[in-house]
């Protein structure tokens, strides 16, 4: 789930044929940060996996959107 959150999150199509390992690697950083910055701030790991989760979304979601509009 980490790996393709990673990509997701870096950019990659769900749909397929997209995305590039600069964006994976831009991505996997990007998670964590996150997960180091709230284990900074003394939230547990249930929250973390939360956020984390919430980046996943808000990333499929703009990856839908980014689809349904050049389909148009």
């Amino acid at each position: 789930l980490q790996v393709i959150a990673a990509t997701v999150i870096g950019g990659a199509n769900l749909a397929g044929g997209m995305g590039t390992a600069f964006g994976a690697v831009v991505g996997a950083a990007l998670i964590e940060v996150i997960r180091n910055s709230l284990g900074l701030l003394g939230i547990n790991a249930f929250w973390q996996g939360t956020f984390i989760g919430g980046a996943i979304l808000m990333a499929v979601l703009f990856d839908r959107l980014r689809n349904f509009r050049r389909n148009e």
